[in-house]
């Protein structure tokens, strides 16, 4: 399959994104918070989306390049959708992980044309308890300049106890990298999370909504996909057997996604 990665410059900003799928309709992935940017794992990310891209153009943005301090997660919604318009992609099937669950919400309820469908993964409209104390441990991690000890506990709380165990060998690899320019940028994004509340916006979100979520979320819990699915009145897949990072686990996952947006 062939993969494109490139960037967008508008209003100031830098974006890099990558691209690939064969369908007329785009489908664009906001991917969660991670201490280094996925871009470099397009060959990875697009096989394993290879279902959704025989229907659909891929698009996966990351957050900008030159990320500020008090950056927040509005802004990022704001910078995505110059990214989206300057790209020409409008009516798309928005698909928003953990913290990129976040900002497709404000996105989703400022911008309705440029998204037909939203499907919320493993996010919450407003940080838990729960949510409160693990990226706040991540923030002192990071700051702190302790790259092993962070990337251990983002693995361990962000799959669940089987996947990691199956793959044990590439965490061990995974758990040594990552730069003190990385971690810089972790903390900025992290931070972000602090404050954020789009309980007001959702009812500005109009298109039809999936929410799929985990029952055993040791990052947020289970319990903020529950309120998005009972406050957007949507679809609730709830896992029992896979992490917080449920769409890299749960070999259903895409399954729902498409089987939602053919019907909605």
């Amino acid at each position: 399959m062939k993969v494109i990665t490139d960037h967008v410059c508008c209003n100031g900003m830098t974006m890099d994104y990558f691209t690939f799928g064969e369908g007329a309709k785009p489908f664009v992935i906001l991917p969660g918070l991670s201490l280094m940017s996925v871009i470099p794992m397009a060959p990875a990310v697009a096989a394993q989306y290879k279902d959704i891209a025989a229907c659909y153009k891929v698009y996966l943005f990351d957050r900008k390049r030159d990320v500020e301090q008090g950056y927040t997660i509005r802004q990022m919604a704001d910078d995505t959708a110059r990214a989206m318009k300057a790209l020409g992609i409008a009516g798309a099937c928005l698909m928003g992980c953990s913290q990129g669950g976040m900002i497709a919400q404000l996105l989703a309820a400022q911008y309705p044309q440029l998204v037909s469908h939203l499907i919320l993964c493993s996010t919450a409209a407003r940080p838990s308890e729960l949510g409160t104390k693990v990226i706040g441990r991540w923030v002192e991690l990071a700051k702190a300049g302790d790259v092993v000890a962070l990337n251990r506990d983002v693995f361990r709380r962000v799959y669940s106890q089987q996947y990691f165990d199956r793959y044990r060998d590439a965490f061990d690899y995974a758990e040594n990298l990552g730069t003190p320019g990385d971690m810089a940028r972790f903390v900025k994004l992290a931070q972000s999370c602090e404050g954020f509340d789009a309980t007001a916006q959702l009812a500005d979100i109009q298109c039809p909504v999936l929410v799929m979520g985990s029952n055993i979320d040791n990052v947020l819990s289970g319990e903020p996909s529950r309120y998005l699915a009972q406050q957007l009145n949507a679809p609730l897949v709830m896992y029992d057997d896979c992490g917080h990072a449920a769409y890299d686990e749960a070999p259903d996952y895409h399954s729902h996604i498409l089987d939602f947006l053919s019907t909605c």
